[in-house]
């Protein structure tokens, strides 16, 4: 009998009691919200008090602002009150990125990211227009899906398409195009369409300035004195939209802004074909770094360039080593996006890459290959260059205690792993009054632990059963179960509890786990209403013939490889919706703002890279720049320095950032007679 099993029986069947948060309706210039009315949209966190530390609400807006005698919408929102006894009267506003991402479903890693400003504001999080708990823009996978019955065939067959095709830069664009939109064919959004309309829902008044104009209603709505703003992903883009707004809008009397932070810039004046551009810009800006470093670029002088002449040199003909194996520009542009992705401590070494692959010397080719077999384990990048420069002796030791830890790190995330899954099922058994009860309350409380991208994974593996009503069974339960949850004791005493319910219980459980508003509560990132705001935003931007002349003219094609699908998708989807633009135009120009603006970079953000931040910066006249090593998307929320970076700023936007974590995250390069590891 399992722990799950034994704890069961000893626990009384009694019920839980439930707090249910309330809180006024209000209209949009209403007084300040009170803590007590209607329902909030989320449940109110472990750890907040209602009314105390956590008060919720919503704000009544017109779905078209031009008509605002017409159809209304809620937005919902939530205050995370500051931890400060005497905090200062101007809270921040944090926007989700997206679009489309619910800010409420994602509340547990924005409260985390933004605890340090908390200390001295409230923090004001809300779910934008269109999202899970704001008149969110549901169409379930089972009305776009047109033959439920060939779906997974239909899937596998596109998938086929895509891997014959092999779709990169030199792809025909026509071919892309096609293959792209046999896929949209399996997975329709057009079904949605008349679906929201019959909703009475105008898909056309869901984009960025409509968002802008909802932010100022709660705003006004809130009564602060003033507002932070703080914009993460396309979160930036609501942040920099608002800037404009202020500027430019010539509205009377605003809510007066203090200070914005725009972190994962998504900046008005980039072109979307540029999404191809994201895995290149990072990788190139490494070798940039290192021509910025004296030691590195008197080792490896102009060595940007010279990985862009490589990568055409091997296009044209790979390099033939001695044992008769080729090294192809495909392993090169492989070795280098693993560097940025998966394997970052690859990072010192590819500079040396380079120069010992332009020579015909493969060690450093040999030791990635290594790495990525789990064969040699790699130092932390930032002292790698400091391991490699002792011998004898005390590298050896360096090298050994670089295992240890590794081997520490594996252990300590088993560790946390099991007593992870153990918290959960504690929880779930203070919870549950009966079997369908518990496994629910398990599956809850991982999708709570789990939260962001892994919850969202979680999710779509859910699409099968709503799909197919034959695939809810026992066996189809179980599937679920296994995909979903990755921690093994937790996933283990699951399928366990499954095998227990009976019939009637296990038909209550498909009934919630397909019912609207479990989705509507757990969906991190809605499709649906991330498509119709792209495409009411920028549809003018996605013209495949358009994206592949700029792939032509990259000085690094090399490295666009799958990514030139992103434009063609998105120019199907708006064609689907109705929502397409008739010509393509450039982008806009940048914003224009005086407000004293952080930008933060991740160096390693594949999202939303470096030159965009640094190209939204090019307008804003009062604007501090930082971009954090070995960090990837929303430093600001999730990596230590650009936590702390953030939290100094909106503290003291006047005084200079002190950088040294940014110093002492720099990347140490390997220099060319270095020893490697073994």
């Amino acid at each position: 009998m399992s722990e799950l099993e034994i704890a069961w029986m000893k626990k009384p069947f009694t019920a839980t009691l439930i707090a249910i948060c309330t809180v006024a309706l209000l209209s949009p210039l209403a007084a300040p919200a009170q803590d007590a009315a209607s329902d909030c949209a989320i449940p109110v966190p472990d750890g907040e008090t209602l009314g105390g530390t956590f008060s919720c609400g919503q704000v009544e807006v017109p779905e078209n602002w031009d008509a605002p005698d017409g159809r209304m919408i809620q937005i919902s929102y939530v205050v995370l009150k500051s931890t400060n006894l005497a905090p200062f009267e101007d809270p921040v506003i944090y926007f989700q990125g997206g679009p489309g991402g619910s800010a409420l479903n994602s509340l547990s890693q924005i409260s985390g990211g933004t605890a340090g400003l908390r200390q001295n504001r409230d923090i004001i999080v809300f779910d934008q227009r269109g999202t899970a708990h704001s008149n969110e823009l549901l169409c379930p996978i089972n009305v776009r899906i047109a033959r439920p019955e060939t779906y997974e065939d239909d899937l596998d067959a596109v998938e086929a398409r895509f891997e014959a095709l092999d779709i990169g830069a030199g792809s025909d664009p026509q071919a892309v195009y096609d293959v792209v939109a046999a896929s949209a064919e399996v997975v329709d959004y057009r079904s949605c369409v008349p679906y929201l309309e019959d909703q009475r829902i105008d898909i056309t008044q869901y984009n960025t300035q409509s968002t802008v104009r909802d932010t100022i209603a709660l705003m006004r709505h809130l009564g602060y004195p003033a507002y932070n703003l703080f914009g993460g992903s396309y979160g930036s883009m609501v942040t920099l939209s608002i800037l404009d707004h202020y500027e430019t809008a010539g509205e009377a009397e605003l809510p007066p802004l203090r200070v914005a932070v725009i972190d994962g810039v998504a900046p008005w004046n980039a072109e979307f074909y540029e999404m191809g551009f994201l895995n290149a810009y990072v990788i190139l800006r490494v070798f940039a770094n290192c021509e910025a470093d004296p030691d590195c670029a008197a080792s490896y002088a102009d060595i940007r360039q010279r990985t862009v002449d490589l990568l055409a040199s091997l296009e044209a003909d790979s390099l033939l080593r001695d044992d008769g194996t080729e090294v192809t520009v495909q392993d090169l542009s492989g070795i280098l996006l693993s560097s940025i992705t998966l394997q970052k401590n690859m990072i010192p070494f590819l500079p040396r890459l380079i120069a010992e692959l332009e020579r015909g010397e493969f060690a450093v080719f040999d030791l990635a290959q290594a790495a990525s077999r789990a064969e040699v384990v790699l130092p932390e990048a930032q002292v790698q260059a400091a391991l490699l420069a002792h011998e004898g002796a005390l590298a050896e030791a360096n090298a050994r205690l670089a295992t240890i830890s590794d081997q520490f790190d594996a252990i300590e995330e088993d560790i946390s792993l099991i007593l992870g899954g153990a918290a959960i099922i504690r929880e779930a058994l203070l919870k549950a009054t009966n079997r369908t009860e518990l496994l629910e309350a398990l599956l809850e409380g991982y999708l709570d632990a789990a939260g962001g991208s892994v919850a969202n994974l979680a999710m779509t593996n859910l699409e099968p059963l709503l799909i197919h009503r034959d695939q809810r069974t026992r066996e189809g339960l179980r599937s679920f179960i296994q995909q979903a949850v990755i921690i093994p004791s937790l996933q283990a005493e699951m399928v366990a509890l499954i095998d227990l319910l009976s019939e009637g219980e296990l038909s209550a459980v498909f009934a919630d786990l397909t019912r609207t508003a479990f989705l509507r509560g757990r969906t991190i990132l809605d499709s649906i209403t991330h498509r119709i705001i792209r495409c009411n935003d920028i549809s003018y931007s996605f013209f495949n013939d358009v994206a592949f002349e700029a792939y032509a003219d990259f000085e690094a094609p090399q490295l666009i490889g799958e990514l030139a699908k992103w434009v063609p998708s998105y120019q199907i989807s708006c064609e689907q919706l109705g929502l397409a633009a008739e010509a393509y135009e450039p982008a806009p120009p940048g914003v224009v703002s005086d407000i004293p603006t952080l930008v933060v970079n991740g160096a390693l953000d594949t999202a939303t890279p470096a030159e965009w931040g640094l190209r939204a910066a090019e307008t804003l006249s009062n604007v501090t720049v930082v971009t954090i090593p070995h960090t990837g998307h929303v430093a600001g929320i999730f990596n230590d320095c650009g936590k702390a970076l953030v939290q100094s700023f909106v503290l003291s936007p006047n005084t200079p950032l002190n950088t040294a974590c940014i110093e002492a995250a720099r990347t140490r390069f390997v220099e060319p007679d270095s020893p490697l590891p073994e």
